[in-house]
């Protein structure tokens, strides 16, 4: 085996162990952040809580896309139509909705 296949296989590891630590909201009031996302364009008005649904297979976990998008959203929980958000990947993050039926 060589070097670079080494190198290549211990990146990984140490990405996959940064992607499945825990995220949790601290004091009730602040969000902690994962340190990855994916990015994507809605192509229709929705709130972040259906977001949250789609993606975490829970509405309650909208806080880690409005925090992670505070500064397109400002606040607002609809993310209009044509807008680029970023979705944290958290632990009940799911695969992209195109493979999950939603079009």
């Amino acid at each position: 085996m060589s070097k670079k296949l080494i190198s290549v296989g211990l990146s990984f590891g140490i990405a996959l162990f940064i992607m499945t630590t825990t995220f949790l909201v601290a004091d009730n009031s602040k969000v902690v952040l994962p340190p990855s996302w994916t990015v994507t364009r809605v192509t229709y008005d929705i709130t972040v809580e259906e977001l949250a649904k789609r993606y975490y297979g829970n509405a309650k976990d909208y806080v880690y896309i409005l925090e992670a998008n505070k500064k397109i959203l400002r606040g607002s929980h609809t993310v209009p139509k044509d807008t680029e958000i970023k979705i944290p990947i958290t632990e009940n993050f799911r695969d992209q909705p195109e493979q999950l039926g939603w079009n």
